[in-house]
């Protein structure tokens, strides 16, 4: 009988080894999640207006297409990975919201005011483009994406201009994303 009861108070002091411990919960006590919700817009806006040397000097004897970077290029800024196009139109030429590329758009046209019916065709060309196809991917606030605009005169049309001091045009870029 003696050994049935240290049997029986062995098993008891093990199980209380094996049950574990719980410490008391602070009084008042209680957790809760809060759920938040974000959504980042998408804008773009013109941090610099591009612009060309004032005249352009066309050289009416040269047997190459002429070339005239920007004096100052067309800068945007996008929200980060935002994808957008520039369309290009022309006043005085046919080009109408032509997606602007770094082959260029043609049917460009500088004008004379004072002779209305001479006119010099050009190509308007954005070389910054990211793909070839006139897609442009914004970066972020502190980074400006550059259009790389530049205008090129085929070396036939150069030769055929007739020679006025008011040739001008006015070239919209519309950006869309």
């Amino acid at each position: 009988m003696k050994k049935i009861i240290l049997l029986m108070a062995a098993l008891a002091a093990m199980s209380f080894a094996i049950n574990p411990v719980f410490a008391a919960s602070p009084a008042g006590f209680t957790s809760a999640e809060i759920k938040v919700n974000a959504q980042v817009g998408v804008s773009c806006r013109e941090i610099q207006k591009g612009s060309f040397p004032s005249p352009l000097l066309i050289d009416t004897q040269t047997a190459a297409e002429q070339t005239f970077p920007n004096s100052a290029d067309e800068l945007v800024r996008c929200t980060s990975g935002t994808v957008f196009t520039v369309k290009v139109s022309s006043t005085n030429g046919t080009a109408l919201d032509e997606t602007c590329t770094s082959g260029g758009v043609g049917d460009m046209a500088l004008q004379s005011s004072s002779w209305p019916s001479d006119v010099i065709s050009y190509t308007f060309t954005c070389g910054g483009d990211t793909d070839g196809n006139g897609r442009f991917t914004g970066a972020g606030y502190n980074t400006n994406k550059a259009l790389g605009i530049g205008i090129k005169i085929a070396a036939a049309d150069a030769q055929t201009a007739v020679a006025h001091n008011d040739y001008s045009d006015t070239v919209t870029l519309t950006i869309t994303y």
